[in-house]
């Protein structure tokens, strides 16, 4: 996956905030995954097709995380999600 890699989430994840987490899903799979802040900040960017840069670049800005760390932590999360269908890589 690279920054330029266009992904959304898959329709067989669903969400939803549940106390101050978010419970996602997999209705392809039922299976239930809890989300803590980080990974809700990234789900929430999925909704609409976004680059991998587009995700990065808005966390950055919300919050204190070097380019470098962010792009890995998001590219890990985001391989873990697709691993699992939860989200769909458009183009690479």
């Amino acid at each position: 996956m690279n920054p330029d890699t266009r992904i959304q989430r898959s329709e067989t994840a669903l969400s939803s905030p549940v106390a101050d987490e978010m419970v996602m899903f997999d209705t392809a799979h039922g299976k239930y995954y809890g989300l803590n802040d980080i990974a809700v900040a990234i789900w929430k960017r999925l909704e609409e097709p976004v680059t991998v840069r587009e995700v990065c670049d808005s966390l950055i800005a919300e919050f204190d995380v070097s380019p470098d760390q962010c792009r890995e932590d998001v590219v890990a999360f985001l391989t873990r999600l697709k691993d699992k269908d939860l989200i769909r890589v458009l183009d690479s």
